[in-house]
């Protein structure tokens, strides 16, 4: 087998108008835009605002003050106004309230624009069978991210006002998902005709996945970190209360839920992952610019990555060190450019595999 070489030295993007494409692409952009808002309503406190779900009639608003007296009335009897905002005003109530119903429309949304055009191209005879397994895939997971959302909240009007950070990570984790699905889609539907310089060998895409992998995890005890407020527990880097591994750390019984419920352990995973993740993949970006069999748009892509783990490790830092100062925009754009990472490994990634060979 030989790599096929390519024969002029640019790129030629395809200039024929493919409406699945902006389809997917309208879809991760949806799901950019929810997952900042509920970054928000997480970060405010807002998202357990709203006590019950309704698919369908919860579309409305409360309008008018009987309305909204009821809505309150029943926020009052919830754990978190109890334990947490007892003598709230009207006033503050309508602020939470705010972020959790747009959070909840935005969904809505998302699903609408999954399943509306997903129909319109699937009657018109638009789908392969590929696609057509992928959009209906994209509308399943919309779907369960709902539940999802609702089941995740409902952990916190049971009794304590704080939801499970397994379910927020779950809930994050669909939305990522969702994304990864809907991009990796579209970046199949728009292939370039890439020329120029010989694709890289396998061993490429293989790193570029392992480090999809550790990011993903990374996500998670993301998710995990936020959850359970570790990201309160020690506010310097690199050290840990002046040392590199505290005595607080894995002092949890069984053992294993150190991992995933002790706050310090969380809390050192994930500043520590991250630190990993950011050096394995500046050394992974610089091999391969530095080498002469990727294309074009791979260097495009590897340069990207470059400069987006060297932001986000420096915003991981920056809400590390101040949260307790800025404790909404600091996390909340930390969230969004692990969206950007993932995206772009996805990306190089794809474009690995888009390597022509000839028997």
């Amino acid at each position: 087998m030989t790599v096929k070489p390519s024969v002029e030295s640019h790129v030629k993007p395809s200039s024929t108008f493919d409406g699945r494409v902006w389809w997917l692409r309208g879809v991760c952009l949806s799901v950019m835009i929810i997952l900042v808002v509920g970054g928000i309503t997480r970060l405010t406190g807002s998202g357990l605002s709203m006590v019950d779900w309704r698919p369908v009639s919860g579309i409305l608003p409360p309008i008018g003050e009987a309305a909204w007296a009821m809505e309150f009335a029943q926020y009052k009897e919830s754990p978190q106004y109890k334990l947490v905002n007892q003598g709230m005003s009207l006033g503050e109530f309508q602020y939470i309230f705010f972020w959790e119903y747009l959070h909840r429309v935005l969904g809505r949304v998302v699903g609408l624009v999954c399943l509306i055009p997903y129909l319109w191209f699937l009657l018109r005879g638009k789908l392969d069978r590929g696609l057509k397994l992928k959009g209906g895939l994209l509308v399943f997971l919309v779907g369960a991210q709902g539940f999802m959302g609702w089941y995740m909240v409902k952990s916190g009007l049971v009794k304590d006002p704080e939801v499970s950070h397994f379910r927020l990570a779950a809930h994050l984790s669909l939305a990522f998902a969702i994304f990864g699905l809907a991009w990796w889609a579209s970046l199949r539907l728009s292939q370039r005709a890439e020329t120029g310089r010989v694709t890289p060998p396998p061993c490429y895409r293989n790193w570029a996945v392992v480090l999809l992998a550790v990011l993903c995890l990374q996500i998670i005890y993301g998710a995990f970190t936020s959850g359970m407020k570790a990201g309160y527990g020690f506010n310097t880097y690199p050290l840990m209360g002046g040392e590199l591994m505290p005595q607080a750390l894995f002092s949890a019984s069984p053992y294993w839920t150190n991992f995933v419920s002790d706050k310090f352990t969380v809390q050192f995973i994930h500043r520590w992952l991250g630190t990993c993740l950011a050096l394995g993949t500046l050394f992974f970006c610089w091999y391969t610019i530095k080498s002469e069999k990727i294309n074009l748009y791979v260097s495009q892509w590897t340069k990207r990555l470059s400069g987006l783990v060297v932001i986000q490790f420096l915003l991981g830092v920056c809400t590390l060190l101040w949260i307790k100062d800025y404790p909404v925009i600091l996390p909340s754009i930390h969230q969004f450019m692990a969206l950007l990472l993932f995206a772009s490994l996805l990306a190089l990634i794809h474009q690995y595999g888009e390597t022509r060979i000839e028997e």
